[in-house]
This record gives C-alpha cells, sequence and structure tokens, in this order.
C-alpha cells in the first residue's frame, strides 16, 4: 500500500486476539515491545533539532513569531501547489499561484478545508516527492466524532515530539516514571480481574486501563500510583480528576511522588482542575493539540494558556457567543512542518475563548487563549459504575460513517446516533456494535441513524451527550456542557 494506511485502524484482528488471550505478563512485554517502536519513532536527529528550535523561540518577541509565521505560510503553500494534487487543483480553481500566499495575512485567499475534503481527497492529500516509507497513516476523530485518516511524515513527528519535550512537559524528564490515562484498550472489558494497568518499560510508563475505573478498583489504580513513583500523570482529565474525588472523598493520601499532572484530549473543567491539585497535590497543566498535528495551545508556568505561534497558524473565526455571552471562535488551523500532507486552513471543529484584550505576557508572545471550549467531559456510566468519557478511539475504527454521537438518559443504557457514509452495510453496523461492547463491556446500545448530528446554540458538536442525573451518575456526574472554564 505503500505508506502504512490505517496504521492504528488497521489493528489486525489476529495481533489483538493475540494480546487479549496472552497473560499479563506477556501483556507487559507486547506494551514494552511497542513502546521501543515509538521511541525509535519519535526520538531521532529531527526530533533533537526541532527541541533545541523550540526551546530557543520560546523567548521569541511577537514581532520575531510573526515574521517567522510569514515565512512558513509562503513554504507550506508553495510546496502544496507544486507537490500535492488536491491543494493545485483546488488553487488552479480558484485563478490563485502561490506568489498570491505569501504571509498569514493571505491565508484567507484560500477556501476553508473541511474534514469530508479530506475524505473526498484520499492520498491526493499526499505530496509526489515523499517517499512512501516515510509517510504514517492513522485514523482520527478527536472529539469530534468524524473520523479522518490522518497522514504525516516521520520528520512530522519526531518535530511534534521535539516541540512536546521543549514546552509540554516542564519540570518533568524523558526518564522520569508516568502514568497514563488514555484511550487505550488494555484488556477486555469484560475482566474485572486486575491490574487493571500495563507497564511500557520503554519509557518507563505505567498505561492505566480508563474502562475499568469503578468505585471498588479505583483504590487499587491510587496504591499503583504510589508504588510505582510516577513523577507525573498524563491523559484525559476527567478520569484521573475522578480518581482523585474517590481519593478524597476516602482520604486516602496523596501520593508523594506525583509533582505534576498533564491535562490532554479533553476540555479542563474547573471542578477537575480542584479535584486534581487536591487529591494528588500537583500542579495541573492544560494543553491543547490533535493527531493531526496542525495546532497547539499550552499552560505555561505564567498560568495562561497560550497559541502557540510558532507551531503554527490558527485563525480565530467569529461563531457567535458562548452561553455565558463571551464571544466564541472557531480554531482553523494551517500546520508548518508536515510538507508530506499539509494541512492549510483546516477546520479542526474546535472552539476557543480568547483574551480580548491580546495583553502581553512576560512569559511568551504567543496570544493568550482563556479556555478551550467543545471538548467536554460529559461521560457514558456503565451499570458497574465505570465511566467512559471519550469514544474517539472507537470512532475512528468505524468504517462509512461521517459522524457519531452517544446519547445517554439512563445508567446502562446508550443510544449510539450515526450518520451512515456511502458503502455503509450491515456489516458496518456489526462492527459499530461490536466495537462499543469490547470497549465498554455490559450496556444496552441501540443504533439510530440520523441526517445530522445536532449542535450547541454555541456550535459546539458532543461527541458524548449525557442526560444522567449526577444523583444516578455516582461520584463526578456528568459536567454541565455550558462550562466554559476560567481564566488562568
Amino acid at each position: 500500500m505503500g505508506c502504512r494506511e490505517h496504521d492504528d485502524v488497521m489493528e489486525n484482528r489476529l495481533t489483538r486476539a493475540i494480546y487479549d488471550h496472552s497473560p499479563v505478563a506477556l501483556q507487559h512485554l507486547y506494551t514494552t515491545a511497542f513502546g521501543y517502536l515509538k521511541r525509535w519513532r519519535r526520538y531521532g536527529a529531527t526530533y533533537r533539532r526541532y527541541r533545541e528550535f523550540f526551546e530557543r523561540s520560546f523567548s521569541w518577541s511577537r514581532a520575531e513569531i510573526e515574521a517567522y509565521r510569514d515565512q512558513k505560510v509562503a513554504e507550506v503553500v508553495r510546496c502544496a501547489y507544486e507537490q500535492v494534487p488536491f491543494y493545485r487543483r483546488r488553487m488552479e480553481t480558484a485563478g490563485l499561484v502561490p506568489d498570491d500566499v505569501r504571509s498569514v495575512a493571505d491565508l484567507p485567499k484560500l477556501a476553508l478545508l473541511e474534514k469530508e475534503d479530506l475524505r473526498r481527497a484520499g492520498r491526493d492529500i499526499l505530496a509526489a516527492d515523499f517517499p512512501p516509507r516515510r509517510i504514517r497513516a492513522a485514523a482520527t476523530s478527536g472529539a469530534t466524532g468524524f473520523p479522518v485518516v490522518n497522514y504525516w511524515s516521520v520528520e512530522a513527528e519526531q518535530r511534534e515530539y521535539g516541540f512536546h519535550w521543549a514546552r509540554r512537559r516542564p519540570g518533568v524528564e524523558r526518564a522520569d516514571s508516568y502514568g497514563s490515562f488514555t484511550g487505550l484498550q488494555l484488556m477486555r472489558p469484560d475482566d474485572m480481574t486486575p491490574p487493571f494497568w500495563r507497564h511500557n518499560r520503554a519509557a518507563n510508563q505505567t498505561c492505566y486501563s480508563i474502562f475499568h475505573m469503578t468505585l471498588e478498583t479505583m483504590p487499587l489504580y491510587a496504591e499503583e500510583i504510589r508504588r510505582r513513583g510516577h513523577v507525573y500523570l498524563e491523559g484525559y482529565p476527567s478520569p484521573i480528576a475522578i480518581l482523585a474525588k474517590v481519593m478524597l472523598d476516602r482520604g486516602i493520601e496523596p501520593p508523594a511522588s506525583v509533582r505534576h499532572v498533564f491535562a490532554t484530549s479533553e476540555q479542563l473543567q474547573d471542578e477537575h482542575r480542584t479535584w486534581i491539585e487536591e487529591g494528588f497535590g500537583a500542579r495541573v497543566w492544560d494543553q491543547y493539540g490533535q493527531n493531526e498535528k496542525a495546532g497547539s495551545i499550552t499552560e505555561y508556568d505564567c498560568g495562561h494558556l497560550h497559541d502557540d505561534m510558532d507551531y503554527s497558524v490558527i485563525e480565530y473565526l467569529p461563531a457567535g457567543r458562548t452561553e455565558t455571552g463571551e464571544p466564541l471562535y472557531e480554531m482553523v488551523c494551517t500546520g508548518f512542518d508536515n510538507l508530506a500532507a499539509p494541512l492549510i486552513r483546516y477546520r479542526i471543529g474546535d472552539m476557543a475563548v480568547l483574551d480580548e484584550s491580546d495583553a502581553p505576557c512576560d512569559a511568551y508572545a504567543g496570544r493568550i487563549v482563556k479556555c478551550i471550549y467543545g471538548r467536554t467531559a460529559h461521560a457514558l456510566v456503565g451499570r458497574d459504575g465505570r465511566r467512559i468519557t471519550n469514544i474517539s478511539v472507537i470512532a475512528k475504527r468505524c468504517r462509512h460513517v461521517d459522524a457519531m454521537q452517544c446519547v445517554q438518559e439512563e445508567v446502562g443504557q446508550v443510544q449510539i446516533r450515526v450518520v451512515r457514509a456511502k458503502g455503509f452495510t450491515q456489516d458496518d453496523e456489526r462492527e459499530i456494535l461490536d466495537q462499543f461492547r469490547h470497549k465498554m463491556g455490559e450496556m444496552d446500545f441501540a443504533i439510530r441513524y440520523v441526517d445530522g448530528i445536532e449542535r450547541t446554540a454555541s456550535g459546539k458538536f458532543l461527541s458524548i451527550l449525557s442526560k444522567v442525573r449526577p444523583d444516578e451518575a455516582g461520584t463526578g456526574g456528568p459536567c454541565d456542557a455550558a462550562s466554559t472554564g476560567a481564566p488562568k
């Protein structure tokens, strides 16, 4: 196939079955082997070069950043026109040539890039001058429920981790022990036998299953974190916050080693930040990014979220107001260094609330963002108390689906709303149900086919919409969809 298309989607039923039915000791070994593969991919000469670059550019002035952005926009647009069939056709149709787009100010001359455009473009989004062996691919859906195949170069992946370690992990080192709370399927959902985690010794990482967290099992999680001496935790903030709340309610002492918690992939709710800080006695750091590597927003030591303006261009297009009346902006991203499959004016599907004053900050010159708006922490609640806060790991594995949303009105029951794409069959329906049952265990799932997914009054798309009352949901309850976070 050339590039490794659907790298994490075509997981391979055989390898999945082998893993699921292997002893725990072998699962630790498989996890570590995959960790060594990821380390080899991520950390090379390109990683070191970009880490040094982003450490330097952190101290640039706004004028220096803006000059750099203009240079990168011109470079990306020219490469896209010369090497990528999709962009060449699009620009020729619009009567544009590369010299027409030489700065950030010129970007609005180009059409917005929709997720549907990427689906239709297929491999026409790939640059002709990139060797297929140096291109990776995987499906992504993020919080939007719209699965799209994402392509990136080996160099772009190492750039991402150069930025990651230059800016997103203050106060910790690569060798430090840490725990991850993400959507990895570490064990079968019907297996409630501990341990509910697997170790990746290649990265000194313990991966914790968010699909097995109940009031009965969470004290075991807290004890393992203490035993492992993790310096930091990372991942979806909602399961980490729920664990912290259980620790507070039961008087479980915070693990003394945990100093930092890095929140990713969901909107960090005020309540969750408080629970984590109190339950773990650690500083919480917020950040925003995507698998597409098209935009980045990071919380720095000043306490503000900053648009990482030397990472990419994020345009903020007016999109109405929040439920509390603040101006709301849709984020449209132009990535810089993934020239194998450039994303130019990409509608990522997320919203932001800005500091309208655009006041300068001594920590970093990038614009201050008050909060990311839309990656809510609604949760699906199972009969045994398990809470699922993110369905992207499922949505990206479902074929012939344009959009997906889970609606829950009663504990243990979920309606899966599906917008079918061309080619959808009964086999695809069975696969959707199989994926949900395999990830979430004992719940009643029903599929409802719809023509579109409703958005909130402010334009948000919620991949999970919970109508379960907090007293029915147990610890934490579903979070308020109207929350916009608080200024840092």
